[in-house]
């Protein structure tokens, strides 16, 4: 999985360079600072917050790295079949999953960083954190159990080859998040 979606990200980016030509990609010097702003946020919001500490390091201005990893883990592992819950899971568990997801995608707007290993920690976050919706979408979408290696959907406990001998294509819709799943067929090579 990792390595075919690296591959055709890859590829979508030569072909959008050679696309260009000798044409240039025009930033405006708004969008620019603007994403700049959105980029070191993390170190801003530290920077406000860190005298506002009341155990530790907890604070109520901003939500480390760790802890928001700490959360994901749970949230992936309790309710998209990790390893406290025998790798079993059902449509309820991944509906409050993925609300849950929500809640922490709210929460990610909140994360501070107090050097640039911090800053890198948080952006790996906000990554994993989508990583993670694309997972439990995908978990949800098939309805069937993907074992050995996977998961098992206690409300679909059988292996079903017959509808679900094929690839889940996910697209994230970045302005509504809303998430596009469909099948697409495997074509063996070898038998």
């Amino acid at each position: 999985g990792s390595y075919t979606e690296g591959r055709i990200a890859a590829k979508a980016a030569v072909n959008y360079v050679n696309d260009m030509g000798n044409e240039r990609p025009q930033v405006s010097e708004d969008e620019y600072q603007g994403l700049e702003k959105v980029i070191f946020q993390p170190l801003e919001n530290y920077r406000i917050g860190r005298n506002e500490i009341v155990a530790g390091t907890v604070s109520p201005s901003y939500m480390m790295p760790l802890n928001g990893l700490q959360r994901l883990e749970k949230i992936m592992d309790e309710y998209v079949g990790g390893i406290s819950t025998f790798y079993m899971t059902n449509d309820k568990l991944l509906d409050r999953g993925l609300e849950l997801l929500g809640m922490l995608k709210e929460d990610l707007n909140q994360l501070g960083a107090e050097d640039l290993h911090q800053l890198q920690r948080a952006w790996e976050l906000h990554h994993r954190v989508l990583a993670s919706e694309c997972v439990t979408q995908h978990t949800l979408f098939r309805q069937e159990t993907r074992w050995p290696g996977y998961y098992y959907r206690g409300d679909f406990p059988k292996l079903d080859d017959t509808n679900w001998h094929c690839f889940t294509l996910s697209q994230y819709d970045q302005t509504s998040g809303e998430w596009t799943l469909e099948k697409a067929p495997v074509y063996h090579i070898v038998d």
